[in-house]
């Protein structure tokens, strides 16, 4: 079974995603043992990104002073990693190859979200999902992006590609946003950078507690 999955596109997508992410977190382990302030800064960023979002991730980046380079580079390395995961794993669940309860939740709730928006971006095609990954709105992103590329019945690549454009884009939008932002508030009072940070943190902890109860 494991030999089928993995020799199937979206075993080789997840597998290759999972690999990615191994690496990252041994990069993450030689920075704690050898660089343990550069560890700091970018196990700090990642985590922001994961569980409160781009804007989050990048202000907090931005906070510590970093360049814009590697504040974009470090975000957009998080956000392809939760596609190349989620993505697959969201397609062999639905095709019903990996039988997991939760992941069968999670999968209905997915579709949900995801079949909210694909009747409006379906009459634009691909153009449209790129707008859709582009777009800094709720729900939004690149996960739910590649979810509705998939109920689209476009091919693995060409919604790969697009998503993950978009969210390049998007996220150096963002990054010459919140930079400017953060400069000019900085004029004002030093710490405003992070207090900029906090609020974004702060607003997407008030967004997922209100959606959650919205349901």
């Amino acid at each position: 079974m494991k030999e089928k999955l993995f020799n199937m596109p979206e075993g080789k997508i997840l597998l290759f995603g999972a690999s990615l992410l191994v690496l990252y977190l041994v990069f993450l382990l030689f920075s704690w043992v050898f660089f343990p302030d550069s560890y700091a800064i970018l196990s700090t960023i990642s985590a922001a990104n994961l569980f409160f979002g781009r804007a989050a991730g990048l202000s907090i980046g931005f906070a510590t002073e970093l360049p814009i380079l590697p504040v974009v580079a470090i975000n957009f390395f998080v956000e392809t990693l939760l596609v190349l995961i989620i993505y697959p794993l969201f397609i062999l669940g639905w095709m019903q190859l990996i039988n997991i309860e939760k992941l069968k939740i999670w999968i209905d709730k997915s579709h949900q979200n995801a079949e909210k928006y694909r009747p409006v971006i379906q009459k634009y095609g691909i153009y449209g999902l790129f707008l859709f990954v582009w777009f800094p709105f709720w729900m939004t992103g690149p996960v739910v992006g590649s979810i509705i590329g998939y109920l689209m019945g476009l091919r693995h690549m060409i919604t790969l590609v697009v998503v993950l454009v978009g969210t390049l884009i998007a996220t150096i939008c963002w990054a010459y946003f919140l930079l400017f932002l953060q400069n000019w508030a900085s004029t004002f009072d030093e710490r405003a950078p992070w207090f900029i940070a906090i609020s974004f943190v702060l607003l997407a902890i008030i967004g997922l507690v209100m959606r959650k109860y919205s349901n």
